[in-house]
């Protein structure tokens, strides 16, 4: 299975701070105790191809693909949705760790 993006594209996008962050994904990133700069960190420093999990429809826009990446960043398991939208922007959907996070096997 292949992403739906390109992820040198996305992590582009989130350089050049053409991107959106859900409440959620901030929410639960703060929680892990990361601010909007540790996510961008984390997606244009770090994240990898290699990292990528699986691509899936968005529940929230119909017709939309999310890619999932599993990543451990700064010693915590995070599970991350990407996408971009209508608009050619980035969209962090989510930026979690939980149950599902933890059991996945490192890539």
């Amino acid at each position: 299975m292949e992403a739906s993006y390109a992820l040198l594209l996305v992590k582009e996008l989130v350089k050049e701070g053409k991107y959106l962050v859900t409440f959620s994904a901030l929410q639960s990133a703060a929680l892990m105790g990361f601010l909007d700069e540790d996510i961008t960190d984390c997606i244009v420093n770090f994240l990898e191809p290699t990292h990528f999990y699986k691509t899936m429809a968005a529940e929230q826009k119909p017709g939309m693909m999310q890619d999932v990446y599993k990543i451990t960043f700064e010693g915590k398991r995070v599970y991350l949705k990407l996408q971009i939208n209508q608009s050619g922007l980035a969209v962090i959907v989510s930026f979690k760790i939980g149950i599902a996070a933890l059991l996945w096997r490192r890539r």
